[in-house]
């Protein structure tokens, strides 16, 4: 811990900062602002011993940054061979949508809209099969027998997936919000904002946020995720921010299909293809999720291995399924 003296337009402004080395990188962190002015050795003493704790604390935490920044400690989530096939399909993705006319872009996007919104409603429970999904959202066709909730998850669903291909939009609290209402629309009246009361996830192990931090722990996600998008491996970025997302559980309902989509988003952002999570390996898609409960909210840990192993064979089946068939050569 170490006092830094600026001097801005003839004022010496203190701070005191922490500097941390992994490797060669080296980051430096402030602990505090001491004010204007020349500081005695008494007042400097007692503000490293009031800080003393925050300090340590601080360095710990840039040490887990830097360590998982390193390319080496990265492996751990994804191997070498794994990045490599992840930048393959990212090319070929990329040059698929420059050579495949507007119209066929858009069928090749239909396709994968009808097996993700068929999947991400079944992990929650809809009914409606495949089938009855292709008929509603390509022929405005209804199945009988089926709830007006479930038809309007498959409408919602399609429209919120549409609106994030369409407008890319950034990842904060007014989006988040706007891609939950679109999902909630005609089905939950409290959508518009994030939750107000407590809750429970039915057979979760892990507790959600009190409704009095659910603000507070969504802007310490986005700090999270700000601090780290230029860092992390987009999907190791977009599979901790999932599991985050689905820790904190923001909403009354939606939590799941919505934290989908932002996943998505991610991945969309860094020109990676989209993917299916499949109702098939739904257990599978849980326990990944539960196995990294432990995990701090603004820290990304060893626990987050299994979800982010998890993406990335849901992201190869889905490119194999789906995009990998598109514009092929005859």
């Amino acid at each position: 811990m170490y006092l830094e003296r600026k001097s801005i337009s003839g004022n010496i402004y203190n701070y005191l900062k922490v500097s941390v080395r992994c490797r060669d990188k080296v980051r430096t962190k402030t602990i505090a602002y001491l004010g204007r002015g020349k500081l005695t050795g008494s007042q400097l003493q007692g503000a490293m011993e009031k800080y003393r704790s925050k300090a340590e604390e601080v360095k710990k935490e840039t040490l887990e940054e830097l360590r998982i920044e390193d390319e080496k400690t990265s492996d751990m989530f994804l191997s070498p061979e794994q990045k490599n096939k992840i930048e393959e399909i990212k090319k070929d993705f990329g040059d698929k949508l420059k050579m495949l006319d507007e119209k066929t872009r858009q069928d090749m996007f239909n396709d994968f809209l009808i097996l993700y919104v068929y999947n991400t409603n079944a992990i929650e429970g809809n009914t409606l099969t495949l089938r009855d999904t292709d008929l509603l959202l390509n022929k405005g066709i209804a199945p009988s027998g089926k709830s007006l909730r479930e038809i309007n998850d498959q409408l919602n669903a399609k429209e919120a997936f549409q609106f994030i291909l369409d407008k890319n939009p950034k990842i904060n609290h007014e989006n988040i919000i706007r891609i939950h209402s679109i999902l909630m629309k005609n089905i939950d009246a409290r959508a518009g904002d994030y939750r107000r009361h407590d809750v429970r996830v039915f057979g979760a192990v892990f507790e959600t946020s009190p409704a009095k931090y659910v603000k507070t722990d969504m802007n310490i996600l986005l700090k999270w995720y700000n601090r780290s998008k230029s860092r992390l491996h987009p999907l190791i970025l977009a599979a901790a921010f999932h599991h985050k997302f689905e820790q904190i559980h923001p909403f009354y309902d939606g939590n799941g299909r919505t934290g989908r989509v932002l996943l998505n988003l991610i991945l969309l952002h860094n020109k990676i293809p989209v993917l299916v999570v499949p109702d098939a390996r739904r257990k599978a898609y849980y326990r990944s999720l539960a196995s990294a409960d432990k995990a701090g909210l603004g820290k990304l840990q060893p626990q987050h291995r299994d979800i982010v192993q998890f993406f990335y064979f849901s992201l190869m089946k889905t490119y194999n399924t789906v995009f990998g068939r598109w514009g092929s050569n005859p």
